[in-house]
């Protein structure tokens, strides 16, 4: 045991706390008469550094990328403790609330509908339940401006848009990437946002009901009931865009977005969906569905 070999140069209880052991256990293990040794895996450790550089994650997603990649399995904590003594830790994202929603100078034009979805965030089946907002994102040459609908189904993003302007457009051109003239007005849908002046606007409320769709609203100043979508713009910001420093032009932040959300559907899988990517679930249910 590592705290056995250091306990002359270091103190114990400072090493178990590093290594996330309990004094208890290991006092345990001595008095068992140090029967369990566990010996350092220089492979694991070179697997774990390699994927680590590759893509700055954490100890959950190595755990994953090493079943994927070489069929082995690892507990979390193993993974944990292995991270801790080679020094990698991933960039851990800050909870913090931009709010983008600003407030309507024409009260009257609003039209605020239920919070339908009421936080039930699982969806049987695609376009069930869509999740809508807007943040913001940043280059060198200034702000902009960032839309997307996301499936809860796959969590999947299907549309998106980067705009200069934080507008009605902006939102309706990311809403046309879905509901368009192929658009079945018979299938259940129900689309949820904040109460942002663009998502309560009488144009986007008709639009959204003329193709069957049920519109639903947060209730006010509650993140929380959007929470998919706050945690998506979390993981672009902390994975791409934030890492070093801001894109250097407009440009290359629209296509650094655009790279992180092919990267996000087809090559980031999500233990909500059993370890598989947005795409791979997506393309499993369709083809059960297939033999049905």
């Amino acid at each position: 045991m590592i705290v056995y070999d250091l306990h002359e140069e270091y103190k114990i209880k400072k090493l178990c706390h590093y290594l996330s052991v309990s004094t208890s256990s290991y006092y345990r293990w001595l008095k068992l008469g140090r029967q369990i040794r566990y010996s350092f895996d220089e492979w694991l450790a070179d697997q774990i550094e390699n994927i680590f550089h590759e893509t700055q994650k954490g100890y959950r997603f190595i755990k994953d990328e090493l079943f994927r990649q070489y069929g082995v399995v690892y507990n979390d904590k193993t993974i944990y403790k292995y991270m801790k003594i080679l020094g990698l830790s991933s960039p851990i994202r800050k909870k913090r609330f931009q709010c983008c929603t600003k407030d309507d100078p024409n009260e009257k034009a609003r039209i605020v509908c239920s919070n339908h979805l009421a936080r039930n965030f699982t969806a049987s089946r695609p376009l069930e339940k869509l999740v809508t907002d807007v943040s913001y994102i940043y280059s060198q040459e200034g702000r902009m401006y960032l839309s997307v609908i996301k499936d809860l189904f796959d969590n999947s993003i299907i549309a998106y848009q980067v705009s200069k302007f934080n507008d009605l457009k902006l939102v309706m051109d990311n809403v046309v990437q879905v509901v368009d003239d192929k658009w079945n007005p018979t299938m259940a849908c129900t689309l949820h946002s904040d109460q942002g002046f663009q998502y309560t606007n009488i144009a986007y409320i008709r639009y959204l009901e003329d193709h069957g769709i049920t519109v639903s609203h947060s209730r006010k100043a509650n993140c929380y009931d959007n929470a998919c979508c706050e945690n998506f713009f979390g993981h672009l910001k902390s994975e791409c865009l934030e890492l070093g420093d801001y894109p250097k032009s407009n440009d290359d932040l629209i296509k650094a977005v655009a790279d992180y959300i092919d990267f996000y559907n087809k090559r980031r899988p999500q233990r909500k969906l059993k370890g598989m990517t947005p795409e791979q679930f997506r393309s499993s249910y369709l083809s059960s569905r297939s033999f049905l």
